[in-house]
């Protein structure tokens, strides 16, 4: 399911399941998405799929989201998104967490980074 996460969050079931269930996806390590904003669409398109019903849920599901692993922009954007203006204490969680430095919130196994490596050679 890891490796499939993109078509798993377009599916329809995608959207039927349990809160409980979302969080134990969200929270892998081994999610293969390339940016940490897949996540926070998926979460999006969830609650937004029963939002009545589901609202109330997110500010325990944001605590699965790596907002460390977010630019600051991407961050402000979910500040202003009206879920987070709905949902009475998610704007102070999101705050709190994009605030931490939480180590232990490692990029997921399939990000990559780029990195240059440039080297002198003697001639």
């Amino acid at each position: 399911m890891c490796i499939n996460i993109l078509q798993v969050y377009s599916s329809k079931e995608f959207c039927s399941l349990g809160v409980n269930q979302l969080n134990e996806i969200i929270s892998h390590d081994d999610l293969d998405i390339k940016e940490e904003t897949t996540v926070w669409e998926a979460v999006v398109r969830w609650v937004q799929h029963s939002r009545e019903d589901r609202l109330h849920h997110l500010p325990s599901i944001l605590s699965h989201i790596r907002f460390n692993l977010l630019t600051s922009d991407d961050t402000a954007a979910i500040f202003e998104h009206s879920l987070v203006r709905g949902s009475p204490g998610s704007f102070e969680i999101i705050r709190d967490l994009a605030q931490k430095e939480n180590f232990n919130l490692k990029p997921r196994h399939w990000m990559t980074t780029e990195m240059a490596i440039l080297f002198r050679a003697k001639s």
